[in-house]
């Protein structure tokens, strides 16, 4: 399980905000597949909590990258790019798991793939892009 007291903080409320419940939502979906991994798999809110991480994510990306495109933050098309590289990643594993359910599968890339990039994401990127936009009088309001 993810703590958030361990996930990097940056300098801009929303983007904690956004970490927090990113983390809320993985944290939930590693019960969910604990539970399944002991044979009482709960194969639809697996694949709900799924969609909401995705879903969570697109948003979230995209209050970034609204916040990157209006400062002119100079490293936007390679943050952008990473925003796009993760969902089309996330994207895959959905597919995997809808099309094979493999508990095991999902599993290594929730419990592993996707906490080692959320950390490594925030203290990288995300920490610079935030003090960016800071550092220009943002963030903008957002709607």
């Amino acid at each position: 399980m993810l703590n958030f007291d361990d996930v990097p903080k940056v300098a801009l409320d929303f983007m904690n905000s956004d970490h927090e419940e990113a983390t809320n939502i993985t944290n939930a979906l590693m019960a969910l597949l604990d539970t399944a991994e002991a044979g009482t798999a709960d194969t639809q809110a697996i694949s709900d909590t799924l969609q909401s991480l995705h879903n969570h994510c697109v948003e979230h990306f995209s209050r970034e990258n609204a916040q990157m495109e209006h400062f002119g933050f100079p490293a936007y098309p390679v943050h952008h790019g990473e925003h796009e590289r993760v969902l089309a990643e996330m994207q895959g594993e959905m597919d995997a798991w809808r099309d094979a359910g493999d508990v095991v599968r999902l599993k290594n890339y929730t419990f592993q793939t996707v906490p080692e990039w959320f950390i490594g994401h925030i203290q990288t990127m995300d920490t610079v892009t935030a003090m960016f936009i800071q550092q220009c009088g943002g963030p903008f309001e957002l709607a």
